[in-house]
């Protein structure tokens, strides 16, 4: 029976690796992230790979993330990588020490970027490991107004799509229950509040509403999103 549920953990890691690899490469137009600051020429904007590097005898920090040619942008994006670097420090501070092999991670990558007339977006995916079987993969939406460099709100993606958030969560839950099988959808992460629907990302013709691991549907099933026609 143990080690029936050893083969049945394993495959679930497994199943979720292969869900976020697959999740990274899928999205609408892939930033390369090799360190050498290649950039994608887009309407007189580009876009470029910033590092963050650091490694002690706890821990391994390797955040990539973009920068694009506004200065408020990038201070929005910077100001997020450095906060959501210093909680992990606090935490590995906190937590025990793993073993001699094995040191807490952070890691980071960003694709999906757009770059239209008045719209910049882009999707960062975070990776923590706090020890245990496997990491933890968030996605962040990256969205910003063009001309001002504000952040782009909930509200903003709703306007955009000329719907109103019960109206999304209806399609979506419509949409993955479909999906899934009875029983393995999970309904609540997917009704009318803002927090489900926190997460998204924008790019020429649509809005994208991302769920994280355990919001909708088991861990093993990896990201899920659902997809808006932007009016």
């Amino acid at each position: 029976m143990r080690r029936t549920l050893i083969i049945l953990t394993a495959l679930a890691c497994l199943a979720l690796v292969y869900s976020v690899a697959w999740y990274m490469q899928d999205a609408t137009t892939p930033a390369k992230t090799n360190g050498e600051n290649e950039v994608q020429e887009e309407k007189r904007m580009s876009v470029a790979t910033a590092i963050v590097s650091e490694e002690t005898a706890e821990y391994v920090i390797d955040a990539q993330y973009p920068t694009f040619d506004n200065p408020a942008i990038n201070n929005a994006i910077e100001k997020f990588i450095n906060n959501a670097i210093a909680q992990f420090k606090v935490e590995t501070s906190e937590a025990p020490p793993l073993t001699s092999e094995t040191r807490y991670e952070f890691t980071s990558i960003f694709n999906g970027v757009y770059i239209g007339e008045d719209i910049m977006s882009a999707r960062l995916i975070v990776s923590i490991y706090m020890g245990g079987a496997h990491p933890v993969s968030f996605v962040y939406g990256l969205n910003f107004d063009r001309a001002t460099g504000r952040e782009l709100t909930q509200e903003d993606a709703l306007r955009m799509l000329d719907m109103s958030l019960e109206q999304v969560s209806a399609e979506a839950i419509s949409e993955l229950n479909a999906q899934f099988d009875e029983g393995v959808f999970f309904v609540e992460g997917a009704v009318a509040k803002p927090e489900n629907y926190s997460t998204f990302a924008i790019d020429e013709g649509s809005v994208t509403f991302i769920f994280q691991p355990y919001q909708v549907a088991p861990y093993a099933a990896g990201l899920q999103e659902v997809s808006f026609k932007r009016r």
